[in-house]
C-alpha cells in the first residue's frame, strides 16, 4: 500500500519545520509568520525502509489580508483527501487553543488516523506540556521539536506502526528515470502560477492578481507523452533595493536556489510590459548558474486582442527580446498564453528538447575540425602581442551531483589571451555545427605546461595530422 502522511494544522505552530524535519532536508520555507505557506509541498520521503508521501499545508482557520484564506483551505482538503495517516501539529506552550479544537473535529470527519505532534517542546522540562491535548480523543501526543530534532523517532514509529515488514529492495530492479526539474522563474505577477495550471491542466498552484502569492518553491510532479517532469513553482524575484521585508528576502533566496537546482529555467516575460530591468537581473542569475534556458513570453493573448500579434509584430518583440537579454542567446523564445492554453504544447515539447540536448556528446574529431576551421576563419586579436590558440579540445565528463551541461575542455596556449568576444565567436561557431538548442556551452581552459606540452602536441598530431610542430632554432655560429 501506497501511504501519504499530510502534515496539518493552525497557523504558525511549526507546520513546514517539522515537514523539513521528517523529509530530512530544508524543502519548505520555514519563516516566523502566520501564512507563509500557501501552496501544499509534496515530497518523497523514506522512514526505516517504508518510502511514502509527505505533504505540508498551509495554516486551516488563517485570515489572510491578501484573501487567500478559501485556496488554503481548498489546498489543505486536497491534501486530507490524500492522505492515509494524518500528522496534526499543535503548539505545547499555548495549549489547545478554539482554532486546535475546530481543527480536531474537522480531522474527525476524514476519518484518517491521526497523530498529534506537540510541537516546541524544546527540553525535558516541557515535556508534561504534551498532557492535556490527549484530551482531543487522538492516538496519542507526542511531544517533539522540530527545530531541535527532538522526539522525531517515536513520532515516526507511531505512525509506521501498522504499515508492516517494508518492501524489500530489489537492486536489480530498473530505477524510474529522473525527472526534468523544470523552474518558472521570473517578476511577480507575470503568469509563472498560471502557466504551470495550464502546463498540467489543473488548479494546482494559487493564482491572483495580488503580487507575491507564491512564496515558496513548490515542486509538482507531471508526465506527458512519457516524459517525467518536475515543475518548480517559485515567488517572484522584485528588485534588491524595493526589498524591505524579510520574508520576501527569504523568498528571493529560494527562488535562486529554484535557478541553481533546475535542469531548465523558464524565464517568464510579461508581453504587456515587455523586458524590465528586473527581466535582465534574473537572467543574469541564469546565465551565471549556466542554467539551460527558455524564455516565455506570456500574456501574448492581449497583444492578440489588441490586434497587435502579427507575425511581423512577433518578429519585431522576438528580435527586441534578444538584444536585451543578448547574453541569453542561446535560449529560445517562446509566444505564449497561460490563460488561454495558446502555444502551452510546444513549450513543453521545447523543454523536452533542451534537456535531451544537456546530455549531447561531441565526437573529438569534429569537434577540433570546427574549432579550428573557425580560428582559420577568423584569427584572434593579438593581446600583449600574442595570439590565442587552442592545441586541442575534448569534452569533459560531468561532475556526480552537478547539472550537466555540455561542457568542454580547451588546451590552449594561455588562457588570458581569450577575450570575451572570441569566446562568443568560438560559442556561435560550435551552435552553428552542433544541435545544442536551449543549452549554454562552458568552456574549463587549460594553459599549456611544461609537464603536458608533449601529450598536447601529440594529440593534437594525431587528430590534425597537417599540425606540425616548429622548427627548432638553428645555432649560430660564432
Amino acid at each position: 500500500m501506497d501511504h501519504t502522511v499530510a502534515i496539518v494544522g493552525r497557523p504558525n505552530v511549526g507546520k513546514s519545520a517539522l515537514f523539513n524535519a521528517l523529509a530530512g532536508r530544508d524543502i519548505s520555507l520555514v519563516f516566523d509568520r502566520p501564512g507563509t505557506t500557501r501552496d501544499r509541498m509534496v515530497t518523497s520521503a523514506r522512514w526505516d525502509g517504508h518510502r511514502f508521501t509527505l505533504i505540508d499545508t498551509g495554516g486551516i482557520g488563517l485570515e489572510d489580508r491578501d484573501t487567500f484564506g478559501d485556496e488554503i483551505a481548498h489546498e489543505v482538503e486536497l491534501a486530507l483527501t490524500a492522505a492515509t495517516e494524518i500528522i496534526f501539529v499543535v503548539d505545547a506552550r499555548e495549549g489547545i487553543t478554539p482554532l486546535d479544537q475546530t481543527v480536531a473535529r474537522m480531522l474527525r470527519k476524514s476519518q484518517r488516523p491521526v497523530f498529534i505532534a506537540a510541537n516546541k517542546v524544546d527540553s525535558d522540562k516541557q515535556a508534561n506540556l504534551d498532557a492535556e491535548f490527549s484530551r482531543l480523543g487522538f492516538k496519542g501526543v507526542f511531544p517533539v521539536s522540530a527545530a531541535h530534532r527532538r522526539g522525531l523517532e517515536q513520532l515516526r514509529s507511531a505512525v509506521t506502526k501498522d504499515w508492516g515488514a517494508p518492501e524489500p529492495h530489489d537492486e536489480s530492479a530498473a530505477k524510474p528515470k529522473r525527472p526534468t526539474r523544470l523552474a518558472i522563474v521570473g517578476r511577480p505577477n507575470v503568469g509563472k502560477s498560471s502557466l504551470i495550471n495550464a502546463l498540467i491542466n489543473s488548479p494546482r498552484a494559487i493564482v491572483s492578481e495580488v503580487a507575491g502569492t507564491t512564496r515558496d518553491a513548490v515542486d509538482i510532479a507531471y508526465e506527458w507523452k512519457g516524459e517525467p517532469f518536475l515543475f518548480i513553482d517559485t515567488a517572484g524575484m522584485r528588485q534588491e533595493r524595493r526589498v524591505s521585508d524579510e520574508l520576501e528576502r527569504a523568498m528571493t533566496g529560494r527562488t535562486a536556489h529554484a535557478i541553481n537546482r533546475a535542469d531548465v529555467c523558464i524565464l517568464v516575460i510579461d508581453a504587456s510590459t515587455g523586458v524590465t530591468m528586473q527581466d535582465k537581473k534574473i537572467a543574469g542569475l541564469i546565465q551565471d548558474c549556466y542554467a539551460p534556458c527558455i524564455i516565455a513570453v506570456n500574456k501574448w493573448d492581449i497583444a492578440r486582442e489588441q490586434g497587435d500579434a502579427s507575425k511581423s509584430r512577433e518578429r519585431e518583440y522576438y528580435e527586441q527580446v534578444t538584444r536585451d537579454i543578448f547574453f541569453l542567446s542561446y535560449a529560445p523564445v517562446l509566444f505564449l498564453s497561460a490563460k488561454s492554453g495558446e502555444r502551452i504544447d510546444g513549450l513543453l515539447k521545447t523543454c523536452a528538447t533542451i534537456a535531451k540536448n544537456r546530455t549531447f556528446r561531441f565526437q573529438t574529431g569534429p569537434l577540433n575540425r570546427v574549432i579550428s576551421r573557425a580560428m582559420e576563419k577568423y584569427a584572434p586579436p593579438l593581446v600583449r602581442g600574442r595570439r590565442f590558440k587552442v592545441l586541442y579540445a575534448a569534452q569533459q565528463t560531468p561532475k556526480d551531483n552537478t547539472r550537466e551541461i555540455p561542457t568542454l575542455q580547451l588546451f590552449v596556449n594561455s588562457p588570458t589571451l581569450l577575450t570575451p568576444a572570441y569566446e562568443r565567436y568560438l560559442d556561435l561557431q560550435l551552435r552553428e555545427a552542433f544541435d545544442l538548442k536551449g543549452c549554454p556551452l562552458k568552456f574549463v581552459m587549460r594553459g599549456r605546461t611544461t609537464e603536458g606540452r608533449d601529450k598536447t602536441r601529440s594529440q593534437v598530431e594525431r587528430h590534425h595530422p597537417q599540425a606540425q610542430r616548429r622548427a627548432p632554432k638553428r645555432e649560430t655560429k660564432r
